[in-house]
């Protein structure tokens, strides 16, 4: 009697776990979701979209032992894995999905430029002007 009643509360958990499982997504999918709404992505373009963000993510686990050891060998991998990324979008998205992509990417720079200038003004070390400005890439990535 202990056996079955053991069993089924067993076989429960292991739904419940399942099921929850099911409707976490990672973090690739997020990325992949947010960038379907901001470029009107098509099918086909969210299955290729969801193969960049999890090559991105997957490359950045991979380059994380990295970061504090040898900080200027990690900004350089993650300025090359945004650049890959970039071109992984050119070639993905339609000539309005680019002028969308275009928009973002000037903006990223205004607000570098923004920050760098600032940083500067306040006497920030030339150090801490590069953390920020690592800080600003890894979030459009």
């Amino acid at each position: 009697m202990k056996n079955p009643i053991f069993c089924l509360v067993f076989l429960f958990c292991a739904l419940g776990a399942t099921a929850q499982n099911a409707t976490d997504k990672t973090p690739a999918q997020q990325v992949t979701d947010q960038m379907t709404q901001r470029y009107n992505l098509n099918q086909k373009q969210q299955v290729e979209m969801l193969k960049i963000q999890e090559r991105k993510y997957r490359n950045l686990a991979e380059i994380e032992p990295i970061k504090v050891s040898n900080a200027p060998l990690y900004q350089r991998k993650v300025q090359s894995i945004q650049l890959g990324n970039n071109a992984s979008f050119e070639r993905l998205f339609n000539a309005e999905q680019k002028k969308t992509l275009r928009q973002q990417q000037l903006e990223l720079r205004e607000k570098k430029a923004a920050a760098y200038k600032e940083m500067k003004s306040a006497g920030a070390s030339q150090q801490e002007i590069d953390k920020k400005m690592m800080e600003l890439d890894l979030e459009a990535l």
